[in-house]
């Protein structure tokens, strides 16, 4: 027996699934939904955001103590020792790292607080000026100088008698007037997220150690700083998003219960502008083991079917006995939860207009996409119903034979590496884009850009993102990305540092665009390329090595070209074609068997053709 053997159509048309079997008997008319809408005039490019972390290049907020270390001793600032209150302010004599290991802005910084303090700097090229305490509104104030070249600046307060609270630090620049709103965030780091049109929040929102599990433990505006493991406040990211003018891309924590869900929906319902669109994904590469939420989305996985057995939509009722595909699924699982709850608090209307639920999964993994989106189909129905897309992480890097050589080279990663690695990009873009147009799902990036890392031969990987050359490769990349159908593209990240552990930034001075951040501005201005992905329909589809997936195998004819030889019972076969125009479209399709008994099960676009007997 042969069965599910499938083609994708690849356009804004149709797509569709075909299978293969002998000449089908008399003719039917199916009629194939379009899987989306008219392509954008430009790509779509968002950007995720970096850590609020006193070594963090984005310089986000206004006020630079937001983004400080936890507080420390006074003459050891870095050791996060010093007792604080409930929101976070020193209760004692105490100090801080503002900035490290960063370009420090050059200019007179402005120091405020409530309660008398003695203003001291502990870090080369600052000095304090101009120091003063008001008794009467109880308010100590100084200025700050930063010299050219700082690398850091660490402050520490002292002769606080019960310590000090309301502790600001305005950038150069930036000190508001009495009767003046104080500003948020800074002219330069606006400027830096002009281009993108969406704003991805998980880093911003430390979700990576984020374990706030109720409404009440998350972080709240009030809190002394936004740095902590919990990331910033919510409100910052709304504010941003209303003060930019730029969509949302949100992650909720791994533990968050429900009502953490819903408060954290209504507060979006109240806060953000009503034109401004939210992507919402579960946590972060929850398949990803480095990270703790692998951990306990695993875990919550085996403790439900445990609880529940073969009642258990995650062991397929007791047939699926893999724990790691439980995880898998209920990550599919909670974010379609979480798509319920958005849908209670903003309107069944909302839910893929406004409010954009966002599968992520492995992207070297296609077979995790597919039994998360095959688990959501079997369990609630059409995936387009109740999530807006799929999204993985095509990072353009090196392969293990470049990035592990200690004696690389600049000219090697342009000549050889990126060209090499581009051949996976594309099949891990193209693998995306047929699960999402079989199911009428949109094919998004979640992280995506240049993945030149490693600790060997990090010199030459740092010079090789700096170098003019890297604005061709992401050119050729973003093309590749378009050309397949690619929709919203999340790059990692606007800055950072460049070192061994990695060069994702665009940007390393958020003052000082790069041929990165260049290019991808070009990218952005650029008119959105033709999709090209697929066979051209009309036309004929071979069944060849290229396409043939696991439980089936080829062979090689008389002229050297391999095709399909057979697929085994209960596998599947898939292609991507790309089909320009309206209309009626007749199918014949070729296929043997060794026995009388041979079917085919025949699909198109998630919607199913009925079965062929060879």
């Amino acid at each position: 027996m042969m069965r599910s053997f499938t083609v994708g159509l690849l356009a804004a048309l149709a797509a569709g699934l075909i299978a293969c079997g002998r000449t089908v008997g008399g003719t039917e008319t199916i009629i194939v939904p379009a899987v989306q809408g008219p392509r954008p005039a430009h790509p779509e490019i968002g950007i995720n955001l970096e850590f609020v972390l006193d070594y963090a290049h984005s310089e986000m907020f206004a006020d630079a103590m937001k983004s400080a270390r936890a507080f420390g001793s006074p003459d050891a600032p870095w050791d996060e020792k010093a007792a604080v209150d409930k929101d976070g302010w020193p209760t004692g004599d105490a100090g801080t790292v503002v900035m490290a290991s960063v370009p420090v802005p050059v200019g007179r910084y402005t120091f405020t607080c409530t309660g008398h303090c003695v203003v001291g700097v502990m870090s080369a090229g600052g000095k304090v000026q101009g120091q003063g305490y008001d008794r009467a509104t109880n308010r100590t104030t100084a200025l700050i100088m930063v010299a050219a070249g700082a690398t850091s600046l660490y402050v520490n307060f002292t002769g606080t008698n019960g310590g000090v609270r309301n502790i600001r630090l305005w950038r150069p620049g930036y000190r508001p007037l009495p009767d003046e709103q104080p500003p948020v965030f800074t002219k330069e780091f606006l400027s830096a997220i002009e281009p993108f049109g969406t704003l991805r929040l998980m880093d911003m929102t430390r979700t990576n150690t984020n374990d706030a599990a109720e409404w009440g433990d998350r972080t709240k505006p009030t809190d002394a700083l936004q740095s902590g493991k919990r990331g910033a406040a919510w409100e910052y990211g709304i504010e941003l998003a209303n003060r930019s003018k730029k969509d949302l891309w949100i992650n909720v924590p791994v533990k968050a219960s429900d009502d953490y869900v819903r408060q954290l929906a209504k507060l979006l319902k109240e806060k953000l502008d009503p034109d401004r669109v939210v992507y919402l994904e579960y946590s972060n590469e929850v398949w990803n083991s480095i990270f703790p939420q692998f951990g306990i989305n695993f875990d919550a996985a085996k403790a439900e079917v445990a609880d529940r057995g073969d009642a258990s939509p995650l062991s397929d009722h007791g047939q699926d006995r893999n724990p790691y595909y439980w995880a898998w699924k209920r990550v599919a699982q909670r974010l379609v939860e979480m798509s319920a709850i958005f849908k209670e608090v903003f309107g069944a209307e909302a839910i893929n207009t406004r409010i954009r639920p966002v599968l992520a999964s492995q992207a070297a993994n296609a077979l995790m996409l597919r039994m998360q989106t095959a688990f959501i189909e079997k369990n609630y129905g059409r995936p387009s119903s109740v999530i807006y897309g799929v999204a993985g992480a095509p990072y353009l890097g090196l392969a293990d034979r470049f990035t592990t050589n200690d004696k690389l080279t600049v000219d090697e990663i342009f000549a050889e590496g990126l060209p090499d690695q581009m051949k996976w990009v594309r099949e891990v873009m193209r693998n995306y884009q047929l699960v999402a147009r079989y199911y009428g799902l949109h094919n998004m990036c979640y992280e995506g850009g240049m993945g030149i890392e490693g600790d060997h031969a990090v010199e030459a990987k740092v010079a090789a993102n700096r170098d003019p050359r890297i604005a061709g490769a992401l050119k050729d990349y973003f093309a590749a990305w378009d050309e397949l159908g690619g929709d919203q593209f999340m790059y990692f990240n606007l800055a950072g540092p460049y070192g061994k552990f990695g060069n994702w930034g665009l940007l390393e001075d958020i003052r000082k665009p790069t041929a990165k951040y260049n290019a991808v501005k070009e990218v952005l201005a650029a008119p959105m390329p033709p999709e090209r992905a697929g066979a051209a329909m009309p036309g004929r589809i071979l069944a060849t090595a290229a396409d043939a997936k696991e439980g089936g195998g080829v062979e090689k004819g008389a002229d050297g070209s391999q095709h399909l030889a057979y697929l085994k019972e209960g596998n599947w076969q898939e292609y991507l074609l790309l089909v320009k125009e309206a209309g009626e479209y007749g199918v014949t399709v070729q296929a043997g068997s060794d026995n009388a008994r041979g079917q085919l099960e025949l699909s198109m676009s998630d919607t199913p053709l009925g079965t062929v007997t060879t």
